[in-house]
């Protein structure tokens, strides 16, 4: 049974066939992670003349909406990239089992039908599955580690469940790429892939967030019905527990003050949960909720403070957006924020502490003057993460595994 292709797959073209394999794979869990990760890196495959197919869950599991998802999908039309669907769950549990291996299923037909000079997965449910379907039929691996949920501090059962899989996998791996310091470090120590490398997170565009439009600060007050002299606190991110808005909520219930606003960009299955919670705790007139947005500069260039209070990341993307809009951030003391953010970009505090986070947002708000101050050292700060130092980084990453696939 031949392998089902979904939206852009029936167009593409061969690109670029100068050897014997010129197509190559890349996979993830869900369609959101191509979205905001690997979009470059599709274009980098096709500049280097490879035919480039993309294989994810289209419908579940995204942290964008389907409206977004059905926009993906027509710029990989628009790309002659092959998509073909695939049922991966996003994370791994007792409930998913069957649906774990329906996909391995997929992805192994899928191998069995198309010859790929190699495939770059990520995510650890996408990427497991994607190497272990990959050592069946000898097909080199890229394995991006957009965060270990074995760290410092994590869950034992993290530890029991995900480190040694990914001891395992390692050996699969050809090259191993991990965003942050503290993944690295344990990554050269205790894994086994082919090759290490260590990129500056995914790269962003720093000159994207750089442009401010202060006569337009009424009408975003207006659109979304806030006092324009209120303190507007931002942060962007998945409505989930991993992601911790609710610590948020709690330290604005706290300060007892009607002239700070909270917004919240994104979506998720904790929206109604966080709406409750504020409305228990006096605060719902103060917290919007803006969904998720594409264009998120525009809340960027509106805010006051930017708060990141996730529990577990790798190297947050909206934290280095918030660093390269010029915000002054206050974030969760954790791998990757910690990695960024340093006194004089802002403060840190214990992910569920909520009583260190009001200190620590009454400490700013009575010296509003720090703001702009932390602002220009975070824009400096977050140069070396941009997009243009990310994709050299991993053209000479694809440069070697096409070398590697070429003499093998």
């Amino acid at each position: 049974m031949k392998q089902k292709e979904t939206g852009c797959g029936s167009r593409a073209a061969d690109i670029g066939k100068t050897g014997n394999k010129r197509k190559v794979l890349m996979i993830a869990s869900v369609a959101s992670m191509i979205d905001q990760f690997n979009m470059p890196n599709i274009c980098l495959l096709q500049k280097l003349g490879y035919e480039v197919c993309v294989m994810c869950n289209f419908k579940q599991g995204n942290t964008c909406d389907e409206k977004q998802v059905q926009s993906l999908i027509k710029t990989l039309h628009s790309w002659r990239v092959r998509c073909y669907a695939w049922d991966c769950p996003r994370d791994l549990s007792m409930r998913s089992a069957g649906q774990f291996c329906k996909a391995y299923v997929q992805l192994d037909r899928l191998l069995g039908q198309m010859d790929f000079a190699w495939m770059h997965c990520q995510s650890p449910v996408g990427g497991a599955l994607a190497r272990l379907a990959a050592r069946r039929w000898k097909v080199r691996v890229i394995y991006t580690a957009h965060g270990f949920h074995f760290y410092k501090g994590a869950p034992l059962k993290n530890w029991l469940l995900y480190y040694p899989a990914e001891k395992l996998l390692a050996h699969w791996t050809d090259i191993l790429i991990t965003i942050n310091q503290e993944d690295d470090a344990l990554a050269r120590q205790k894994l086994r892939a082919g090759k290490i490398c260590r990129l500056p997170g995914i790269g962003i565009e720093t000159c994207r967030f750089s442009f401010h439009d202060a006569g337009e600060h009424r009408e975003f007050c207006r659109q979304y019905q806030i006092p324009e002299q209120a303190v507007l606190l931002l942060s962007v991110g998945e409505l989930s527990d991993r992601k911790n808005h609710q610590v948020v909520i709690r330290a604005l219930a706290d300060m007892h003050r009607q002239d700070v606003y909270y917004i919240i960009c994104g979506q998720g299955k904790m929206r109604g949960e966080l709406r409750r919670l504020a409305a228990v705790l006096g605060v719902e007139a103060q917290v919007r909720m803006t969904g998720f947005q594409k264009d998120v500069e525009r809340l960027y260039q509106n805010a006051d403070i930017f708060v990141f209070p996730s529990r577990q990341e790798g190297m947050p993307v909206a934290l280095m957006e918030a660093m390269a809009s010029g915000l002054v951030c206050v974030v969760s003391d954790i791998r990757g924020n910690r990695e960024l953010i340093d006194e004089k970009g802002g403060l840190l505090f214990p992910p569920d502490d909520s009583e260190s986070l009001r200190a620590g947002l009454e400490k700013l708000l009575e010296h509003p003057s720090v703001w702009k101050e932390c602002g220009r050292h975070n824009r400096v700060k977050v140069k070396p993460y941009g997009k243009e130092q990310v994709m050299r980084r991993m053209e000479r990453i694809y440069t070697i595994m096409a070398g590697s696939a070429f003499d093998s």
